[in-house]
């Protein structure tokens, strides 16, 4: 099957970088670019639009490939409104969002229908999970985020974490419609591990409600595509090497999927990056198990959950786990050495033992 090369493809691709999308066509020429938007003829009656914009922190692209032009363009501009929506509600790192009032006051009335949702989320992956996805971890995170870099941890610093990690427990959140409360003085919540796969999921809502069918979004990490069912159309995905992170270790593909990867080489805090992003709910700690975990699944909030509560588990756990799902996935072993797979995570070129 012939394929062509997304132009320009995003400038920070984070741990996975888009490669190609299946559709026997080649590429005709740029007809503009410039302030982030990105417009190709692909043939004569089909465009890749794209455009990119920061939102959480990283680049986020979105590309469209249509017969229309103009319609796409309105639609991912309304696709980036409905996701910066979203991202103002969810977000912990503005004083006067939703979720920094809840974790300042301890309680939150009348939360938004979004923050509600998510949050329901989370607490049904922490309880499918046996509690390694706990959105709880903010008080161990929120310390090793303010400690010096690379951090060294001293002996004090370990007593404070394991005061902080005592913290860490998601059925000490009860949420309804009308509340968000938690029952343990000093508690707050992160919801990073899945809030930019609820963030995407809400721009591929804003594209088909605009009329789109072929399109990705990329927020560095998470992906989802969807594809019309006439083109039948594959998107192309590299999953960036851990240890050496400019090159590609492997290649999938998905189509009406969403893709979430999560590992220790972009934010990690210590030189050798055994203190990273991801805490382990039951021990303070980073998890030590994998360098990096690729999870897919058919809605982003999904995928990116499950690739964080993954990182936690023996293998044979994370292979059950995600087993009951129906997810599929893609491991490295922390140094390097060893790939684990499920049987049906489609790999066009790299190597996983199937597990």
């Amino acid at each position: 099957m012939s394929s062509f090369m997304i132009s320009e493809p995003p400038a920070s691709p984070g741990r996975r970088k888009i490669l190609k999308s299946a559709s026997g066509l080649a590429a005709a020429g740029i007809l503009f670019g410039g302030a982030g938007w990105f417009v190709a003829q692909r043939k004569n009656n089909l465009f890749e639009v794209r455009r990119e914009q920061t939102l959480m922190q990283t680049s986020v692209s979105i590309t469209c490939l249509t017969a229309d032009a103009a319609q796409a363009g309105a639609a991912i501009r309304h696709a980036f409104e409905r996701m910066a929506d979203t991202v103002a509600l969810l977000t912990r790192f503005e004083p006067g969002s939703p979720l920094a009032r809840l974790n300042r006051d301890g309680y939150l009335d009348k939360p938004p229908a979004d923050l509600h949702h998510v949050l329901q989320r989370s607490l049904a992956i922490s309880a499918a999970t046996e509690g390694c996805f706990d959105i709880s971890v903010l008080p161990v995170l929120s310390y090793l985020e303010t400690r010096r870099q690379p951090a060294v941890l001293t002996p004090d610093d370990r007593l404070r974490i394991a005061e902080k990690d005592r913290l860490i427990d998601y059925r000490r959140i009860q949420a309804d419609k009308h509340r968000i409360q938690f029952t343990r003085p000093g508690m707050s919540v992160t919801l990073d591990g899945l809030a930019k796969g609820y963030v995407i999921d809400q721009g591929i809502a804003a594209l088909r409600a605009a009329g789109v069918e072929d399109a990705l979004i990329d927020a560095g990490g998470d992906l989802r595509a969807i594809s019309g069912t006439k083109s039948r159309r594959l998107w192309h995905v590299g999953i960036v090497d851990p240890n050496h992170v400019n090159k590609i270790a492997a290649v999938t593909s998905i189509r009406d999927m969403a893709l979430g990867t999560s590992g220790d080489y972009r934010v990690f805090y210590s030189a050798d990056r055994s203190l990273f992003h991801v805490i382990n709910p039951h021990t303070g700690y980073s998890p030590l198990n994998y360098s990096s975990i690729t999870v897919t699944a058919p809605l982003s909030i999904d995928a990116d959950a499950m690739s964080v509560a993954a990182a936690s588990m023996p293998l044979i756990d994370l292979r059950d786990t995600l087993a009951r799902q129906n997810h599929q996935w893609l491991v490295f072993s922390r140094d390097g050495s060893q790939r684990w797979r499920s049987a049906d995570f489609p790999l066009h070129t790299g190597q996983a033992q199937v597990i």
